[in-house]
């Protein structure tokens, strides 16, 4: 899994949405830094590498719109814990569990991180 790369060209120009996007690019990147920590279901990597895709798509296209933290905050809520979970293909890695206690506590208080690094 690697981790994301801040490119010039998701800056928007207005100072709010970029510290706000990058503070959410962080995020996910403390996911995947958990991620690289823990031995985890392929269904993690696989989820954690598609979401990573989707949010550098939005980010390239400059969204402007409403907030991007929290529009993908819900998402990862509404997909958490993952299918493999509690079966015996599941790792029993915490990350399920973990992501949803950070997005959670994130559309809280929008101002924190997804994933703390501190948390894993």
């Amino acid at each position: 899994m690697r981790p994301l790369r801040w490119k010039r060209r998701y800056q928007v120009g207005n100072t709010e949405i970029d510290r706000g996007n990058r503070e959410f690019f962080d995020c996910l990147n403390s996911l995947i830094e958990a991620a690289g920590k823990r031995e985890h279901c392929r269904e993690m990597e696989d989820f954690i590498d598609r979401f990573g895709a989707e949010a550098e798509k939005a980010l390239g296209e400059g969204s402007t719109h409403g907030d991007l933290r929290a529009d993908f905050g819900r998402r990862l809520t509404d997909s958490l814990p993952l299918g493999t979970f509690g079966s015996t293909a599941c790792r029993q890695c915490g990350l399920c569990d973990l992501a949803k206690q950070k997005v959670a506590e994130h559309l809280e208080a929008p101002a924190r991180c997804l994933f703390h690094a501190s948390a894993d």
